[in-house]
This record gives structure tokens, C-alpha cells and sequence, in this order.
């Protein structure tokens, strides 16, 4: 049931603007690698540019990418009145939220390995030494994507409950944008979800690329959290 309902969530995005949307933080994050200089000293140039690149993409783009896919997502039922005759269905509505949130989260992966392309393409393209550090890299770009969880999550359950497209986005907005704030602070940044994808995805730490306290609370018990609230309302809203 959940496969036919992800195939029809597919179907009503297939035609949509929302594919255009996932060049927008690769290709920024792209023209930021095609006009940075490689500092002399630098002895790992590929490393180099992929934490040149990501600050601008997962830092604030992609968390605000999230929410805008979850809007494209529930913009259909929205517009159309099909809430109604979706729940009227015989299947059940965390099943609906469960199909969402699958399709959400492969936009977002989808945009990760666009980012992924997109950084070698600038890598070649500026003739870099050396090899790609591939297990580095997949690391990074995996994390970011563990980290984004909690995110669609929420964003997702917000744009179910509420009809305007803007009003989830701007909330996202507000709580995207301390992210270049906490990123610099030891206190926060381990437990603050939005800025998880660009703290998964810088070279540091112990599991992925960040200390096993942000895995854990940051990212796992958020998303816990988040989804089974997302889920249990859904399931007692009126429609």
C-alpha cells in the first residue's frame, strides 16, 4: 500500500517546478568552488574545496530546500480539497504521511548527489591533484543527508496541517537562520537540529562526521520526536 501511495505522490510532483528547484543550492555552492583560490599550503586540494562548497548548501539552503519540497508535496491536497477524499481512502493516514515523507526525502537525497556532482564537476574542472577522496566525500554527503531526518520530519507534519504554502517555509526561515550563529558555538551546535547537515557534513568528529551526542540527540531523538508527533496528529485531525 505504502509503495502505491509513494507512486502516486510521484505523479503529482512529476510535472511540477519542484525538479527545477533542486539546482539552486548545488549550483550556488558550485559557483562558490569555481571562484575560490587554492592557498599554496593546502596539501589535500579536494578536501579543500569540499568544505569550501558546503557551508553555503547545508548551512542554510538545504534545510530551507526541505521545507519547500514538503509544501510541493501537500500543495495537490491543498488546492484541490483532497485531503477529504484521500482520508476517505481505505488506507491509513500514517501510511499517507509515511508515503510523503518518503517522497520528501528522496528529493532531498536526490539534491545531496546533485551537490555530489556537482563537486566534482568543479574539481576537474579546476584541474585539482591528487584523487578524489571518495570515502571522505560519500561520508560527508551520506551525514548530511542522516542529518536532514528530523527536518523533513517536521516541515512535512507543518505543511499537512497548515494550507498556506508560505507559513511552514517562513517558520523554517526563522529557524534556519541562527544556524551561522550556532554553528560557532560549542554549547548549541551539538543539540540544534537545523544546524545538523552542516555540522554532518564538515570533517570532524567520531561517527559520520560529528560527535556520537549530535547523532543522538540532535538527529535521532529529534527525528523520533518529530515524526511520531507529525504521525499521531495526522492520524486525530479533522478533515
Amino acid at each position: 500500500m505504502v509503495r502505491s501511495l509513494v507512486a502516486s505522490e510521484f505523479l503529482k510532483i512529476r510535472k511540477t517546478k519542484v525538479w527545477l528547484l533542486l539546482f539552486i543550492s548545488p549550483i550556488l555552492a558550485g559557483i562558490i568552488g569555481l571562484t575560490a583560490s587554492l592557498p599554496p599550503e593546502i596539501s589535500n586540494e579536494w578536501k579543500y574545496f569540499f568544505i569550501v562548497m558546503s557551508p553555503a548548501h547545508s548551512l542554510l539552503l538545504l534545510p530551507l530546500m526541505i521545507s519547500v519540497f514538503s509544501g510541493f508535496i501537500c500543495r495537490y491536497e491543498h488546492q484541490h480539497g483532497g485531503w477529504r477524499r484521500l482520508f476517505s481512502m481505505p488506507v491509513g493516514r500514517q501510511q499517507v504521511y509515511l508515503a510523503k515523507f518518503l517522497i520528501v526525502f528522496g528529493l532531498t537525497a536526490i539534491n545531496q548527489l546533485m551537490f555530489f556532482a556537482i563537486y566534482l564537476l568543479v574539481g576537474y574542472g579546476k584541474g585539482l591533484e591528487g584523487t578524489v577522496p571518495a570515502e571522505f566525500v560519500l561520508k560527508c554527503t551520506a551525514g548530511g543527508l542522516v542529518a536532514t531526518l528530523p527536518l523533513i520530519a517536521l516541515t512535512l507534519w507543518l505543511a499537512m496541517i497548515w494550507s498556506s504554502f508560505a507559513a511552514p517555509f517562513t517558520l523554517n526561515v526563522i529557524l534556519t537562520l541562527p544556524n551561522i550563529l550556532v554553528a560557532n558555538s560549542e554549547t548549541f551546535r551539538p543539540i540544534y537540529p537545523w544546524v545538523q547537515p552542516f555540522v554532518m557534513m564538515m570533517p570532524q568528529g567520531e561517527v559520520f562526521s560529528v560527535p556520537m551526542q549530535s547523532l543522538l540527540v540532535a538527529i535521532g531523538a529529534a527525528f523520533i520526536l518529530f515524526y511520531t508527533i507529525g504521525s499521531l496528529n495526522i492520524q486525530k485531525r479533522a478533515v
